[in-house]
């Protein structure tokens, strides 16, 4: 897996950590909605994996669905600045050998 494929694997990761966290959050006040979480873990060929499972039940997550989120936001954009740089970098190597 190239460093594209591994930063967009991330992206992916994080773009469903938001939505999980959309979900509680919109749930938070409806009696039997089920919780969800996300997990990762290592890809065989590099990157990340992500499953959505229940979670148990938690008093205090909507304030860490919340921070959650936030941090979902925090690494999509840190896996676009791979990938932005990745991009020049190539195109930087495309203009030397041109």
């Amino acid at each position: 897996m190239n460093v594209m494929e591994t930063a967009l694997s991330g992206m992916r990761a994080a773009q469903q950590g938001v939505q999980v966290a959309a979900h509680n959050m919109a749930n938070v006040a409806t009696p039997d909605a089920q919780r969800l979480q996300l997990q990762r873990a290592a890809a065989g060929q590099g990157g990340v994996e992500a499953t959505v499972v229940a979670a148990d039940p938690d008093p205090t997550a909507p304030l860490g669905d919340l921070l959650a989120a936030k941090a979902e936001v925090v690494a999509f954009a840190a896996n676009a600045a791979v990938i932005r740089r990745q991009d020049q970098m190539l195109g930087s190597l495309l203009d030397r050998n041109a």
